[in-house]
Parts: structure tokens; sequence; C-alpha cells
């Protein structure tokens, strides 16, 4: 960074260096960097430097120019002799009026002045310095210059030329006086003739003359070292300078010359040793110190005459034009002429005669463009004349595309319309000459000129060309396409708007343009491309007369709030149209423009809010205005100044801030503290504090710039304490590349015919890159520019060389504004451009003044006293002619009873015949000849000065009841008798005076009021009193200090506002009131206003709130009152506000601690605090809070673990309750109490329903967890209420559940378990069934589990049947076992074994079946065996089966024998019955038989059964 600084420093003092004569700028001698070379300890006086001077003369010549010329309406004008510029043009023009214009144009002279100390062609120069002895280069300079001043402003009305050119004469002028040895040779007045064409010097020293004796010291005070009656000389200045060593003049080694002097000058030391130099005050600096007051003045003096030589030559008009003395602005339109623009020129038409109508437009410019053309256009002071030209506008054509000569139709216009004059475009089309678009708004920055852009969108515009514009808007002139967004950036760069809309709406817009030609506002504050909500403060000082908003785009929201607190809602046209106070100057969807008079002063805020993007421009009408540019310090030799920056600002550059504050006397100014950049959406970027002394101008050193584009916003106070802010609308783009000009105006000049060249110096400080170069200029003179591409490193620079050619036909004194702009092709931020002008020389240099002979003498003798010289008329006839260049302009001066000119026409070289006719109360007068080339000649008619004429009548000083006057007044040969002294139109005094400069004091005056006096002398004519033509001041007395108000009182009141009255005092010394008031008993801002009414409406107070108001009488000064008027007002009860700042910032598990601070709304209604709680919407109340004291309350017991709602409302003393401050907050936990009463019912087959007690403390859930006893695992779930069912299960299931309760954090209680069975279900039949062991008297069996529902088996049912004869149930029982063993079965038996499965609640599958048999064994015996019947030889017996397995018998062995011998056995087989019987035969009778049975089985035979029996005999 550092070697940036130094290289931009080195390059901007290649392009710009630093000699000159009187300082050029002021210098802090605080800086260190200038302080060794101005030695402020030794300096005496005060120091003058060339832009005092300059200023200081062209104000002493516009008085006398406005006394010459005094309003129509107020022909005994007078003004302070004093007064300051911005002073003289209120006192002139009106207090609204604003001077910004004027003092532009007085500045712009000034810089030019300053400039010929910076620029490298022009500091050096012997020809603009004058050092070295070489005064007739000097005069000669000027002397060539004199006529390209006239001619731009005759021929071309080319003022910002004009200044330019009359700056640089000036310079040269002003240094005569401090360089050279005039002052020291003894001349007391100025060199008349200095710098007009024909001047020759009476006697220049030659080279041989000793001019200078040595100083006894080099350096320091000196005087008496020029030697008197030598011939005029000047001093040798030598630095080290390598680029000014071929150039300044080396100091001869004669030992008699003179050096110019000073610490920063090589030559002094070359003897004659010393100095003469008379810039400052400074010793150190200039040995002739002690005559720099006497070289300032005469300074000033020369400057004033050459600029009454301007006058004489251009006339007042053009006079007037060249310092933008003009109340009205300029109406300044450049107008698409294209085919589709038929509608809106028709609409412009009839809206335009309404502006100027309605207007006090003073120029009227015209600017038409389409394709291919531009023009032609039309400046005017001649309303009607532009109305035709309006009207004749014809909507046709259009070439070669979609896109117009946009850029060239602008540029026209910035080449006829004033400094800060708004140019409105109207166009529905972008532009294909983006070529021009950099040079337009360098030049549109440079002249202050706000552009508005009225865009009319249309089918022509739907070509997408985003990215040749973005190449645009980067300076690209390759592609020259541009549309919207380029003028957008149009808008943003000068401060102008960009207002889109389907099809104009011209009378929403005419407004704005009316506004813009009548009004010379001031910008307050803009901010452009918002999205969303925005908050805006607005500072309205008391130098504001009435301030604008305009809002571009669609709002939703949009609420003004004033230092009381009301509102505005600028949404609604409604109830702003209802308000007195405010305007409506254009109100449409995407256009607002609203104006508050008589504002309240203070700090006022903006809210705004859209979905869409918008913009905010406030402006303000006001005796306050700010201008700004950029400047750097060189403190190097030889002479330190603040260096004009001109073009875009280096990126990343410490400059210093050239603040010109106008008017800041007139608005009470009392400091400035700061200057802030913002960029366009209004984001801080940079704060610089300051803290210096405030002046007409003074520097504020800045902190490093910032990359993106700014605005420059200043701020300070005023008396009252408000704030003021003022915005520079120009936006500020820093760049990292410098365009400057190395031409001088003999290069960039030429006659008809004729070509020239000049060269710019293009510097690089960012990134290597190529540049393009592009130069355009509005008369088309510019021919190309070479190279117009350039490669650059870092910090380097180059030269590019414009090539000029003036056409044979082209008017002498044509000026063409050039512009040359360099873009980097590899940073979009690299362009800037530098402006200068391009002069049409004549083709003959005519150096002769006009010729003007006059017939006759008029002769007022006898008549040539004040107040009888109306008493006489004379005529007297001139003849003018200019037979080289031609007469341009024939008039006279001052203005008589008619001037008749005949035959005149502008060139003509006859002889132009002028009569005048006035009374012998004129007695001098010039009958003027200027020709082309501005050389004067005049007929002088001098009749000596009226006698007795009374001037410079003013107050010399006030009291409180007098003032003292002082007049002077012209010899006469006529003895005064008295003056008559009119006092406020009321009563008289006679005041004798015979001297020519009278005093007088006027006394009993009343304090405190405006005192007006006309002073009327009275001669003695013959004998008799003869009463002159009067003169006429006025002063203000001063005040006494005002007789305070009483009885204070109220009339009426509402929550917001309370209207006051009290009795003033009936006296001149009391001309407002200031009005004070704040809350008593609570802190809030005071609000001060005044007013000259005895009743004020207080307005944005707070409901139920005692206001103290302090009353003072201010007198017509703003002396106060000693003693104040003080009482209390209240206002009514209203709804207390919501509380603020509701906290919780202590909670427990069983506690709460609540805090809160009152409502921002009426918090003095409140009487106390109601505060509650609720959980689960059951609202519980807390004992109310009183107001005053700590807003704090513990509420307590609450439950751990809850979510509460807390809830705290102002209550006011009548009852009503305001809106709630609500917060939500959960008490701390506790360690969970488990579950209790945990309860299990099985709700179906396959689910259990659970449910529980719990402590609802600390719940935040359950932990819920379940296992039946065939399970090994837990199955869990958390759960959300206190009952649940577990779901999916098994039948016929027990089930094992535990459930705990869980915190918010995660803690669990201990488990609490339960168990339970599902229902029952009937489980499926056991599977498998079978036999496994069968014996005699037992089976065994087998089964396995059912294969459905078999958790449901609790048990089996077992049967098993005897399926012997009469089946039965053999065994019944239950089993749990899947095996079981019968026993005690009948052997040999058939058995049925079934089995089924049964649940708890017994319900039972279907039976399973399986058959068996017991196996054999020997069975017992046969039971019963007894004899049937009986017969001789047989025996009929019967048995019973045995009882022991009796179904084992296969068969019986029945045997017998008998007595007689008889032997045998029978089987009985075949189907057994339980009886069996047999019958035997074959006995004998009578014989005794022995009978055996046994029963047969598989096994073997059982024991017999015997029977003993007989036969029958």
């Amino acid at each position: 960074m550092a070697a940036r600084r130094e290289l931009t420093l080195f390059l901007l003092l290649a392009v710009a260096g630093w000699t000159q004569a009187f300082l050029a700028t002021s210098l802090n001698t605080s800086d260190p960097d200038v302080a060794w070379i101005l030695c402020p300890e030794q300096t005496t006086g005060v120091t003058r430097d060339h832009k005092w001077i300059t200023r200081e003369a062209i104000r002493r010549n516009l008085r006398q120019f406005f006394l010459d010329y005094p309003p129509a309406s107020e022909p005994g004008f007078n003004v302070p002799t004093d007064a300051s510029l911005t002073e003289l043009y209120h006192a002139y023009y009106g207090a609204a009026a604003s001077p910004a214009r004027f003092i532009k144009a007085v500045n712009s002279i000034a810089a030019s002045n300053v400039k010929a100390d910076s620029l490298p062609q022009l500091k050096y120069d012997p020809e603009i310095q004058g050092d070295g002895e070489d005064l007739q280069s000097l005069q000669d300079s000027m002397a060539t210059r004199y006529p390209q001043i006239l001619t731009s402003i005759l021929q071309d009305e080319a003022y910002t030329a004009a200044r330019t050119f009359i700056g640089l004469t000036l310079h040269s002028l002003q240094k005569f006086y401090s360089h050279s040895t005039w002052v020291e040779q003894g001349n007391k007045g100025i060199l008349e003739d200095l710098g007009l064409p024909g001047f020759l010097y009476d006697d220049l020293a030659g080279a041989s003359d000793d001019v200078c004796s040595a100083c006894s010291s080099p350096q320091g005070a000196c005087a008496g070292n020029v030697i008197k009656g030598v011939g005029l000389s000047s001093g040798y200045y030598q630095y080290d300078d390598p680029a000014a060593t071929s150039i300044l003049i080396p100091k001869p080694t004669t030992e008699g010359k003179c050096s110019h002097g000073g610490v920063l000058d090589d030559s002094s030391s070359v003897p004659a040793e010393g100095g003469i130099n008379k810039d400052t005050a400074s010793p150190c600096f200039s040995p002739h110190y002690h005559l720099h007051e006497q070289a300032a003045e005469l300074a000033v003096q020369a400057t004033v005459h050459y600029l009454n030589v301007l006058l004489d030559a251009v006339g007042n008009d053009k006079y007037r034009r060249l310092f933008d003395l003009y109340h009205g602005s300029a109406l300044s339109i450049a107008i698409d002429t294209t085919g589709s623009m038929s509608d809106d020129i028709a609409a412009v038409k009839q809206q335009v005669q309404q502006i100027v109508d309605s207007t006090s437009a003073e120029l009227f410019i015209l600017s038409p463009f389409h394709d291919p053309t531009v023009g032609p256009g039309l400046k005017t002071t001649d309303p009607q004349v532009f109305m035709d030209a309006v009207n004749d506008l014809t909507a046709s054509g259009g070439c070669c595309g979609i896109e117009e000569k946009f850029w060239g139709g602008l540029q026209l216009a910035l080449s006829m319309t004033p400094n800060y004059g708004d140019i409105f475009c109207f166009t529905d089309a972008g532009g294909n000459d983006g070529e021009l678009m950099q040079g337009d708004i360098a030049v549109a920055q440079q002249q202050h000129n706000k552009v508005t852009i009225i865009y009319s969108f249309n089918n022509r515009d739907n070509r997408d060309n985003s990215d040749n514009r973005d190449n645009n808007r980067d300076g690209g002139a390759r592609d020259s396409l541009t549309g919207v967004d380029e003028y957008q950036y149009l808008a943003d760069s000068t401060g102008g708007l960009f207002i889109p809309s389907d099809k104009f709406d011209i009378d929403a817009i005419t407004p704005i343009l009316g506004e813009g030609v009548e009004s010379q506002s001031v910008d307050v504050t803009m901010v452009k491309g918002l999205t969303g909500p925005n908050d805006l403060d607005l500072p309205i000082d008391d130098a504001i007369f009435d301030f604008e908003i305009r809002l571009s785009g669609t709002l939703t929201t949009a609420l003004l709030r004033d230092i009381t607190g009301t509102e505005y809602d600028l949404t609604n046209e409604a109830s702003l149209d209802s308000d007195p106070n405010i305007e409506i100057i254009a109100y449409s969807p995407s256009l607002k423009a609203i104006r508050w008079l008589s504002p309240r002063y203070g700090q006022w805020s903006f809210h705004t809010d859209s979905s869409s993007t918008y913009s905010i421009s406030v402006s303000a009408n006001s005796t306050l205005s700010f201008m700004g540019d950029f400047s750097i310090l060189d403190p190097r030799p030889p002479h330190p100044h603040y260096q004009l920056v001109e073009g875009r600002p280096l990126i990343n550059t410490v400059y210093y801030i050239d603040v010109v504050l106008v008017g800041y006397l007139e608005s009470g100014v009392t400091d400035v503290n700061k200057v802030e950049y913002v960029d366009k959406s209004g984001t801080l970027l940079r704060t610089i504090p300051y803290h210096g002394d405030v002046d007409d101008e003074f520097y504020i050193r800045s902190e490093p710039l910032p990359e993106e584009p700014f605005y420059i916003k200043l701020y300070g106070h005023v008396e009252s304490g408000n704030v003021f802010c003022r915005l520079l609308s120009v936006i500020m783009s820093p760049v990292e590349t410098s365009v400057g000009v190395l031409a001088t105006a003999d290069d960039l000049s030429a006659r008809p015919g004729e070509t020239a060249t000049g060269d710019f110096i293009v510097a690089n400080f960012g990134l290597d890159s190529y540049f393009t170069i592009t130069g355009t200029d509005d008369k088309g003179y510019l021919v190309s520019i070479s190279p117009d591409r350039i490669f650059l490193k870092f910090n380097e620079s180059g030269i590019v060389t414009g090539h000029f050619s003036v056409g044979s036909s082209e008017t002498p004194g044509t000026v063409s504004i050039i512009t040359v702009t360099a873009q980097s092709e590899t940073q979009i931020q690299s362009v800037n451009s530098a402006i200068s002008q391009f002069l049409v020389l004549p083709l003959v240099t005519d150096v002769d003044t006009p010729t003007c002979e006059t017939s006759s003498s008029p002769d007022c003798t006898g008549f040539n006293l004040n107040g009888i010289c109306s008493e006489k008329n004379w005529t007297i006839s001139a003849s003018l002619q200019d037979t080289k260049s031609g007469l341009s302009v024939v008039y006279a001066r001052p203005d008589g009873f008619q001037t008749d000119v005949s035959s005149f026409s502008p060139g003509t070289t006859s002889t132009v015949s002028v009569t005048y006719y006035a009374s012998c109360c004129t007695t001098q007068v010039d009958i003027i000849g200027v020709d082309v080339q501005g050389n004067i000649g005049k007929c002088q008619i001098d009749m000596g000065t009226l006698g007795g004429y009374v001037f410079d009548f003013e107050a010399v000083s006030e009291g409180t009841t007098w003032v003292y006057l002082r007049w002077s007044i012209t010899p006469t040969e006529y003895d005064i008798h008295k003056y008559t002294l009119l006092i406020n139109n009321d009563f008289t005094e006679d005041v004798r005076c015979p001297d020519l400069i009278c005093y007088h004091n006027v006394t009993y005056l009343d304090p405190c009021s405006l005192q007006t006096f006309k002073i009327t002398p009275v001669f003695t004519v013959s004998g008799s009193d003869r009463a002159g033509e009067p003169a006429f001041t006025d002063a203000n007395t001063l005040d006494n200090e005002p007789v305070p108000p009483e009885n204070g009182r109220a009339l009426n009141f509402t929550e917001t506002t309370v209207t006051i009255a009290w009795d003033g005092a009936n006296t001149k010394c009391v001309s407002q009131y200031e009005v004070c008031y704040r809350p008593f008993g609570f802190t809030a801002s005071e609000v001060c206003e005044r007013t000259s009414l005895t009743t004020y409406k207080m307005r944005g107070l707070e409901a139920c709130a005692a206001y103290e108001v302090v009353v003072t009488s201010l007198s017509p000064l703003g002396v106060p009152s000693s003693d104040a008027l003080t009482f209390f007002v209240n206002t009514d009860e209203a709804l207390p506000g919501a509380p603020r700042n509701m906290a919780i910032p202590t909670i427990t598990n069983v506690s709460a601690t609540i805090t809160w601070e009152d409502p921002l709304d009426r918090a003095q209604c409140i009487d106390r605090y109601v505060v509650s709680f609720k959980e689960n919407e059951i609202v519980k109340a807390v004992t109310p809070v009183a107001v005053k004291g700590e807003h704090m309350v513990i509420i307590q017991p609450l439950e751990p673990c809850k979510n509460y709602t807390f809830d705290v409302a102002a209550l006011s003393k009548s009852g009503y309750l305001g809106p709630l401050a609500e917060r939500y907050e959960s008490t701390l936990e506790t360690d969970p109490v488990p579950v209790w009463s945990l309860e299990l019912a099985a709700a179906s087959v396959d689910s259990l329903d659970a449910s529980w007690k719990f402590s609802t403390a600390c719940v935040d859930h359950f932990y819920l967890c379940f296992y039946d006893d065939e399970e090994v695992g837990l199955t869990c779930e958390d759960v959300y209420e206190s009952t649940y069912t577990l779901s999916a299960l098994l039948a016929c299931t027990t089930y094992h559940v535990s459930v705990s309760t869980v915190t918010p954090s995660g803690v669990m209680s201990d488990k609490i378990w339960q168990s339970s069975d599902t229902l029952d279900l009937a489980p499926g039949e056991p599977q498998n069934l079978r036999i496994t062991k069968e014996t005699a008297h037992s089976i065994d069996i087998q089964y396995d589990p059912p294969i459905i529902n078999p958790q449901c088996t609790v048990e089996y049912d077992i049967e098993v049947i005897d399926l012997g004869v009469n089946e039965k149930m053999a065994y019944r029982r239950r089993e749990t076992r899947l095996d079981s063993v019968f026993h005690d079965l009948e052997a040999c038996r058939k058995y049925e074994a079934r089995v089924r499965a049964t649940s708890r609640g017994q319900l039972h599958s279907a039976w399973v079946t399986a058959y068996g048999n017991t196996s054999n064994e020997i069975t017992s015996e046969p039971v019963g065996l007894q004899l049937l019947s009986a017969t001789k030889t047989s025996l009929t017996v019967a048995w019973f089966r045995p009882e022991t397995n009796p179904d084992c018998v296969l068969q019986y062995e029945l045997q017998w024998s008998s007595d007689a011998g008889e032997t045998g056995s029978q089987t009985i087989s075949g189907p057994l019955e339980y009886e069996v019987e047999a019958t035997i035969t074959g006995l004998s009778p009578c014989t005794g038989v022995d009978l055996s049975v046994t029963a047969v089985s598989a096994a073997g035979a059982s024991p017999a059964q015997t029977l003993a029996t007989t036969t029958l005999c």
C-alpha cells in the first residue's frame, strides 16, 4: 500500500504540480507536513490564497452588480458591504432560493485558478506564472486568452469553458501582484489594462538592470531589498523538480536580480540573496510577508476590474449566466422521437405546456434523438420558442434495430444544461451508442446534473442484451448496446431516478419535472435497490423550509414518524391528502413524491417494507447545502496545497474532502462532526470524525476509500442543537485507473479547417491489463485516439493522443466538451475519464477594438444635482464599427429612457448607429460595441458624478434602542441644507452634515425589531430647498430580554396530545416562543419547538402521563427570556402497553422467578401488574405487583417438570388490562417416583391391558417391559400414557410386565412388576397318540403337544374305555405329562385310549383315540359251578366266567368222573357267555359224579372249579 501511495502521489504530481504565487488553497498549518514550510508560530495576520482572492473579488463585483441592477420589485435594494456570497444571493433572490448553482460557478472559476498551479503544462510555464522577469509573456498569454473567454460566451454560451479560461487568467493576474515588484515600487493602485489585448508595460527592467539588493539572510523576513525607481521585475524561482529543469528560468549571476525567496526556493541563496514573494503572511515562506495584505488587496481589486471588463463585453444577461445567477432552473428534456413513441410524445406535449406555465424556468433545453441521428438541440430563454419546438416534435422512423441513440441524446442535453440542472429523458428502448455512456456519466457527475429516465416498456425491448450491458456498464465500448440496467446505473451514478412504467403516466411524472425546474433542493439522504424491511433516520434541521420524500417502486409499508411520534402512512393517499401540512406532488403505484411543509425539527424515522425493489430519496429546500470534492495534499516544493482530484477517485487512497458549506452562516451551523461513506442501500462503509473549524470551505482528511461505490454524507449541528445531514447525490465509484489531461489550451484549439492533437495520460493502479481507450466530444471534432488500446502494468502510465479536426464552416468560439475514457479489460472497476474543452479559434486574430464616435456631447450644466436632474433630458447619437471581425454585440449601459440601435446584425462590419435617451440623472454612460473576437470599443459619456447622490447608506452598528447610520454623498456645487431621515415610515428627523461621509445615531427605537430608514438630501437651490432622490436601508435593533409568558394551561387533551395555551406579552421583543416539554416521573427526550402563536399542540405523548411544559419567550434574534413559564399537563388514560423484556431468569423444580420491564407504550397508565400462570389450562393468579420497585415475582409452589405459561399484563387505575407479555418455561426435574397400582387385564386372547397410577411430577413418559415364561429376553417400549395395551401376544400365556417412570432428561424410576395371563383359547388336538406298551393288566400311552395353541394346554384329559361287552369307562384322569400308564386293566381286553388337551379355563380340544389289547394271563377258576338239572343219564351244569381275566378264556375244559367209573371231558368254546351251561350225557343213573371245570387261556388253564352231584335215579 505504501508503494502504491508513493506512485499515486508521483503520478498526481507529474500530472498536476504545485507552483503558485499566493497559496492556491488554504492549508492547515498544524499539519506537520506543511508547518515547517509556513512556520505558523512566526506568522502574523491572515494568509489570503488564490481561492479566497477570487471569491472575494467576485463577491465585491456582484454586490455592485446587484446594486446597479436591483430587483424590479425593489428599486431601493441595498445589501451590507460585508455580505457573503450566499448572503448576497439570498438578499437578491430570496431566503428560500438555493445558491448552490451560483456557488458552484464561483468555485469553478476558483478551481480553474488553482489548477494553474497543479497541471504540469501550466505550473512551470513563465507565460502563466510570470516568474523569472518574464512579465511580458504573462501579459501576452492573458491577452491571447481574453478573446477566447469572450467568444466562448458570446458565440457558444459555453459558460463552463469560459469559467475555466477566466480562472486561468485570474491566476496570472493575481500572481503579478505577489511575484512582481509592483507593490515594492510604491504603487498603490492596480495596473488596470493588465491582461487585456493591446496593453504594454511602461517600464520593464532589462536583463542588465539591477533590481534587488541582498537581504541580510537568504531566508526569513526581508524589507527594502528592492531598488526604487528601476524597471518592473519579478523574482526567479528554482527548486528540485526534474520535470521543471528545462523550463524554469535560472537566476542570472549578475548579483542584482531578485529571487522568489522562501524555504523552498533554491535561488534565494544566489546573490542577491533573499526574495520578494508576498504569497503568505509567513516570513519563512514569504520574505515580503509584511506586504502580503497589500498585494492581496490589489489582486482583489485587479480581479474586480477584470470582471467589470467582462461585464462590459458580454452584457448583463450573459454575465448572469456566467455565474448561474437566476432563480429558476433549467427545464432540460431529452426525448426519443422514434415511431413507437408517438403516444408518449403527444402526452409530453400536453404536459410540458403546463410545466412552462406553472414554473419559473429561465432556461429551456430540448434534445431529440432517435436512430441514426441526434438533434438538433435547442437552448433558449424564450418559453414560446421552446414550446414551438416541442410541438413540432413528431415520432417517426427508427433504424437498424430496436435501440436508439440514447447516449448521444443525453450528451447533447448535457452540453446545453447548466450545472445542477436536472435532465429528464423519455424513451421506450435501449441505446445502441453505449460507447458514449461512461463519458456522459462523467460529464453529468462533474456538472452535478441529476439524470432521470422515464422508461416506457414496449415490445421493442424483448431482446436480452444482459451480457452486452454488463460489458458496457463496466465501461466497455466494443459492444455498444445498452438497456434497462444501464439506465438504472446512470440514475444511481447521478442521483436521479429510473422510473419504469407500462406506458408513460405523464400526469404523475409532470409534477416531478416541475419540481426539478422550480426547486433548488438539497439532498438529505438517498437509498436505492432496497428489498424487504428498512429503517431510516431522517434528521430534519432548522435550516430546512420543507422536505420531500420520493419513493420509486411499489411498497407495502411506508411509515414516517416525526419527533413527537406522530405517524404518517405514505401508502394512504387519502390520509396524506387530508393533512394541510402535506403536499402530494405525485402519487402513482410506482412513484410517489410527498412534501412536508413547515416540518417539526429533530430526528424523524422512516420504516419501509416491500417484497419488490424500491428506492427512497429525501430532499429539502434549505438555506444550507453541501458541495464536496476529493483533493490530495502534496507538501513538496515549490508550494503545498490541496489539489482537486478530477474524475473518479482511486480505491484505498487517502484523500482530503474539500467541503464547501453553502449558507452555513445563515443556517446557524455550530459544528461539523463527521463524514460518512454509505453505499446505495444505506449501509455504512466508513465514518470520518471531524473536530476542526467550520468555514465557507475547509478540508477533512478521509480514511482510505472503500472499493464499492458510495455516497458522501456530512453531519453536524445547528444552533438549536439539532443534527443536520446533507448528502452528495453523485455516487463516488473508486477505481484503479486515472486519466489526466496533458494537453494545454493551445493544444486543444484550432481554427476552422485546421487539425490539432492533444495528449492524455492513463495510469494503472490495478492488475496488469490492456486498456480500451475511447473518446467523445459533443461537436464531433475528435477524429480518433491513438493508441486506442494500451497495455499497462501495475503502477505504470502511458500517453494517448487525441486527434481533432475542425470543419471549415465551424463558428469561432464554439466549444466542444471532450471526454477520454480508459477501461481495463481485466478489472471491471478500473474505468475512469478525463474531461476537457476544445475551442474553435478565429480564422484571423483581431486585436483592434471597434470604433465609436459621438455626434455631440450632452450638457447637464445646472441640472447635475440629485433632485433636479430629472428636470432635463438629453440625447446622444453614436456610430460604432468594426471592420475586421465585425460587431457581435451593441448596447448601452446603464439603461436610459430608450436606446435605439439601427442597421445592426451580428458580425456586421458596417456602421451601426445608436441613439441614447436619458435624463441628467444619468451622468455616466458607456455605448459599447463588442466585436466577434471580444474586443470592446466604447463611447464614454462622462459628465461627472451626479452631485448630491447618496450611496453606501447602511447601518454601522445597532443597539437595543438605537441604530448608528452612515452614508456617503457625491460632491456637489450646491449647499446641502439638511437630510430628512424618515424612520419606519412613521416619523422624520432632520440631520445636518456638510461632509461627504456622514454619520447619525437614531435613538429611541423599539428593540427587537426591523427599522427602516429613508434618507433624502435637501439642497439649497436658488434660495429654496430642493429634495434629491432618497436612499434606503434597514437594520434590526438588538434584542432586549423578552417578557416571559404567563398563565399556561391545557385547553384539551387526548391519549397522545395536549393542546396548551398561554398569555404572551404584547411586545416586539417577543417574536416567538420556544415550547419544551418532557414527561414527569420517567426518562424521555425533551422535545423543543418554536412557534409564533400562543397555542401549541403537543403531539406524540404518552397516555396517562404528566408533562412538564416550559415556555420561553424569544426575541427576533433568538434571545430567550431569563424566566420561563413552567406548568404541568396530563394526557388522558389509555390501555397500558405490553410489558417489555419479560424473562424467567431463575427456575427450580418448585418455583419460578419472573422479571419484566415497563412497556414502551403508555407505561404511565399502569397502576399495578397482574401475573398469572397456567399448566393444563388451569389459570392461577398471583397477588398483583405494584408498579414501583423492581418488577419481579417468585411463583411457588410449582410442580417439577411441568410446562408452564407465565403471563404478565399491566392494569390501569381504572381497571383496563393491557395486552399480555407471555413466556413459556418448564420447572426443573426431581427424582422420578415409581408407578403404583399396576394392573393387567386380559383384553383378548392375544392382548393385555396395562394400567397404572403415577405421580405427574417430572414424568415425561413411561418405560414398559414384558416377557413371558417361555421367552428369555425382554420386550420394552416408551409409553406416553398411563395405560397401554400389549398386543400380538400369545393366548393362554402368563406375561410379566414392568413399568418405570422416565423424566424429560431420561432418568428412570424403579421398576414395578405385575403378571397376568392372556385369555384361554382351546388348544389343538394332541398329536401322535400311541400305545407304547401293553401287559395283561396295563397299557402305556404317549402323545405329543398340540400344534395349535400348544401354550394353551395346561393338562390333558385321558380316558381308557373298556371295549368289553358292556363298554365301560375303565379309567379317567388328567395329566400334565405327555405319557401315562393305565394299570389294573382286565387282561385280554380291548381298550380304547383317548386324550384331549385342556386349557386353564377348561377349554378342550377334540379327543384323539388309540386302541390297544391287554395281554393273556391265566384266569382264575370259573365261578359258581352248579347243577342246573339232572337226569338219570345226564347232568346240566352251569358256571360263570372267572372273576379274574375272564376275557382271556378261550375255552372251558369240563371233566367229570362218576362213581361208576365213568369219566369224560368236554371242551366248551365258541362264544362264551358270562354264564356257561354244559350237559353231560351218558351217565349212569343214580350215580355220583365229580365235575371240574377249568378256564383255558392262551397262558394256560386256570384252577379248576369242582362240583359233586348225582344223576337222578
